[in-house]
């Protein structure tokens, strides 16, 4: 082998590719950053893409030969299982199987159930879950094609953590419903609400939690002022009430509606934003009443005789939740109110007590009797004659004067009348 020196100036092929790099213009630092970075999305885009592709037969095969535990697997159900040895908890598992155990073209099956490499596992995940079928079917369609231990616990997991499921999923169950504590006396407790609009108008509802008692204001206006305008009429009459529980209306959590109750040391209770059952005494209530004004309107009735009607119907019925089923008056007033079916009972027996001692023997009037009883006309006032015709208790008496007028005196408005007398003169004004 001959070695010859020749002069870089005679290198010609050589000497041109290393001048053309010599002076070629290098790229810029951010640019082959870029490029890199570039790169590596269009490889992750690329793995992203290739697994969203079903998994195969043979994908399996191939990740079951990569997995050192599934080899040891493998090859126990080959040879057989070694005794007195102690498994992992996933061998363990496979171990407990091992009767369901096969081998089948480099895979494990369970009975039919392929069993899954841990790297394709959440592969195998988002494969059940695409049409998201929920925790139930999923586990049924794993169970027909895949397995591997805990798988449940996994699928469980996957579903809990899908945002897509969380968002469109079920309410939970509801819970056992508490009931509000009995209040200590009547009109302690108060619940309210608005029903309507009902023909044009509102309605206020106020429910007395002891007693049941119901009170209903009309209005065509629901703000905050004309509440509070109706519940001091309201509060007037029965006085304040230690506790007012409302829905989350805006009217019941304005800042005049909170000085309102602050002011009259009431505890304003507000229940939770659209669960209206925590309200159950007034939402019933308003139930109640929609339903019997549905029943009782009739095209001539008015809707305010109506609704006297519901409440005087409601206030003296009987109500199961009261003790005894007393009516809601009976609880509130300690009696029974009286309506048109008293009229249905027989009429009581009470004597007649004796005369007042304040009216003496002479003031005692019978029928027939001849008196002069007092005339009243033009702010004055004289005696005329006439009879008793019939009496209307023990002070009460119906004369009939001389001209065949018919009057109805009290007993100091009368004078017993001796014979045919004539007329006294006296008179005067009242």
């Amino acid at each position: 082998m001959t070695i010859e020196y020749i002069p870089t100036g005679s290198f010609g092929n050589a000497d041109v590719l290393s001048r053309l790099i010599q002076n070629h213009a290098k790229p810029e630092s951010e640019y082959i950053v870029a490029s890199i970075e570039l790169e590596q999305d269009l490889r992750s885009v690329a793995v992203n893409a290739l697994l969203t592709f079903p998994i195969r037969f043979r994908d399996i095969e191939l990740y079951t030969q990569q997995d050192p535990s599934l080899q040891k697997v493998y090859k126990y159900v080959r040879d057989g299982w070694p005794r007195d040895v102690a498994y992992g908890t996933d061998l363990a598992r496979l171990y407990d199987r091992r009767e369901s155990l096969t081998n089948v073209d480099g895979c494990i099956l369970f009975g039919e159930r392929v069993v899954i490499p841990e790297k394709l596992r959440n592969r195998c995940l988002n494969q059940l879950h695409r049409g998201h079928p929920g925790m139930q079917r999923m586990k049924a369609v794993a169970r027909s094609y895949v397995y591997w231990p805990k798988l449940d616990d996994d699928i469980a997991r996957y579903v809990a953590s899908c945002e897509a499921c969380a968002a469109a999923a079920k309410s939970p169950p509801r819970a056992t419903s508490m009931a509000w504590p009995k209040p200590s006396a009547v009109w302690n407790r108060v619940h309210i609400d608005y029903a309507g609009p009902w023909e044009g108008v509102y309605f206020l509802v106020v429910v007395d939690a002891y007693s049941k008692w119901p009170e209903i204001v009309k209005t065509t206006s629901t703000t905050t002022t004309a509440t509070i305008t109706i519940l001091r009429n309201l509060f007037a009459r029965f006085g304040m009430p230690a506790t007012l529980v409302s829905d989350n209306g805006t009217q019941f959590v304005s800042g005049p509606f909170k000085e309102f109750c602050q002011h009259n040391g009431i505890e304003h209770i507000t229940t939770a934003p659209f669960h209206p059952q925590s309200n159950g005494q007034a939402e019933r209530f308003v139930d109640t009443l929609k339903r019997s004004l549905r029943k009782i309107r009739t095209e001539e009735s008015k809707l305010d005789e109506d609704l006297e009607l519901f409440l005087m119907t409601y206030r003296s019925t009987p109500n199961a939740q009261l003790e005894q089923q007393r009516s809601p008056a009976e609880e509130m007033f300690g009696r029974r109110i009286r309506t048109a079916l008293e009229l249905l009972r027989p009429p009581s027996s009470c004597e007649e007590s004796s005369p007042s001692s304040s009216i003496s023997s002479v003031r005692r009037f019978h029928r027939s009797d001849t008196v002069w009883a007092k005339y009243f006309s033009n702010n004055s006032w004289k005696w005329i004659p006439g009879e008793i015709v019939r009496s209307c208790g023990r002070v009460m008496f119906e004369i009939v004067a001389e001209d065949g007028r018919l009057l109805r005196r009290h007993v100091n408005q009368l004078r017993r009348r001796v014979g045919n007398g004539s007329s006294p003169s006296s008179s005067a004004t009242p």
